[in-house]
């Protein structure tokens, strides 16, 4: 709780701090690439560079692809003004040898800009503008605590009719201890990617970027804050960012919200899981407070898919169940199905009644069996009351990294339908 109160009080008293900063890089060189990219990290306020745990992680920091247990594709659309778009897809591969793999593509554009000659005078044929990035990102974790990783990207850009392509690279890293705590330190454009556009030359700067997370309450509430540092000629400027999001529904519902130097941004997030495969959709609105809240609202909108990979769930049979404690042949059977990077050294299963609460745990050391029977009395030997029943997996590696999973067990009926049965005398 200390951990907790401090970075709570951190961001809190930090948020006044970001309306002294007069700072505007909207015509930085590569500033699609600092923007943001999904819903989930708008709707933060940016603020992801140690959080890092989904394929977005090649944008913010690809050290933290190390987090990653399932393969993952991340879509997104955002509008950034009326007349100018953001799109982005990323994938993520993590194996079980060789590291964390991930690809990104993303680009903003704008057409029908008003064009005229150099007098002002007579208007010419509108004209647009495209940015676009591709990252090949590669993460590896020699220690549990920390997670290595860098990016090789290719920019190109597209202004009316002139082009100029370049190449550059990133490097960072993740640090995972002492949890709760999560800290993150990035160099994006370390090797910065210089083009010539006509006579122009356009040099993308370094950027710094470092953060800390908070991740408490099971890991579903997270607080995340970013201090990023771009350097432009001569100038140099500290900009911060924070967010935070909670899951309020356990791997349904979460709810999020940042704040940056230019805008107040909320959103939420919907996911659905089906053994392992897992599909969510997020949304963000973005505030633009440095305008004075004179620029409309912004939206985006976002897919998040997760599959294969290193997942743990149950499949129990059957749905409805009776048990019958006489007969031990009456028996719920749970098919346990895992995937790990390492030997499993422990595994536990909780099964919970509706309200939550523990009716039996399983358990054992080393790896756990394929099928479990269950006869659907609790830990004192009870039968547990008719409802509907869920369980937890939780599996230890030897490194003592842990995968686990909730879903539906079954529902368990014993009574039969409330009636009154008539004997008839003869």
């Amino acid at each position: 709780m200390r951990f907790v109160t401090l970075l709570l009080a951190g961001l809190v008293l930090t948020v006044p701090a970001f309306g002294a900063f007069t700072y505007d890089i909207g015509g930085l060189p590569g500033n699609f690439l600092l923007y943001g990219a999904s819903p989930r990290t708008l709707a933060m306020g940016k603020a992801f560079t140690a959080l890092a745990n989904d394929a977005e992680a090649a944008y913010f920091n690809p050290a933290g692809l190390v987090q990653l247990n399932g393969q993952n594709i991340k879509l997104a659309h955002s509008m950034l003004l009326s007349d100018i778009s953001m799109e982005y897809v990323s994938y993520a591969l993590p194996t079980r040898k060789y590291g964390t793999f991930g690809v990104s593509i993303l680009g903003d554009w704008a057409r029908g800009i008003e064009s005229r000659d150099a007098n002002n005078f007579n208007a010419l044929s509108p004209w647009a503008y495209f940015e676009t990035a591709f990252l090949l990102s590669y993460a590896y974790s020699p220690w549990n605590f920390l997670g290595l990783g860098g990016n090789l990207k290719m920019v190109s850009k597209n202004v009316n009719y002139q082009s100029g392509v370049a190449a550059g690279a990133d490097v960072g890293l993740v640090i995972l201890e002492p949890k709760p705590l999560q800290f993150g330190l990035v160099v994006q454009n370390l090797l910065p990617p210089a083009m010539t556009i006509g006579s122009v030359v356009e040099s993308i700067p370094t950027t710094f970027r470092a953060g800390a997370a908070l991740r408490f309450y099971n890991d579903r509430v997270s607080v995340a804050v970013d201090v990023v540092k771009v350097g432009i000629d001569t100038v140099h400027q500290f900009m911060p960012h924070g967010g935070m999001e909670f899951e309020l529904v356990p791997g349904l519902f979460t709810a999020r919200a940042g704040i940056d130097m230019h805008d107040v941004s909320g959103g939420a997030g919907l996911k659905q899981s089906w053994g392992n495969f897992g599909i969510g959709v997020d949304y963000a609105v973005m505030l633009h407070h440095q305008s004075g809240y004179n620029l409309d609202l912004t939206h985006k909108v976002g897919l998040n898919i997760e599959f294969a990979g290193y997942r743990t769930w149950i499949d129990a049979s059957p749905s409805l169940f009776s048990p019958t404690p006489d007969d031990k042949r009456n028996v719920l059977w749970m098919d346990v199905k895992f995937m790990t990077r390492r030997s499993i050294k422990r595994w536990q299963i909780l099964i919970k009644n509706d309200l939550g609460e523990v009716v039996k745990t399983l358990g054992s050391w080393e790896t756990p069996p394929l099928r479990i029977p269950w006869d659907g009395l609790d830990d004192a030997g009870r039968l547990v009351s008719d409802g509907t029943y869920s369980y937890e997996i939780i599996l230890i590696d030897e490194r003592n990294e842990t995968l686990d999973h909730s879903g539906f067990l079954t529902r368990i009926r014993t009574k039969g339908p409330q009636g009154k049965v008539e004997i008839e005398k003869k």
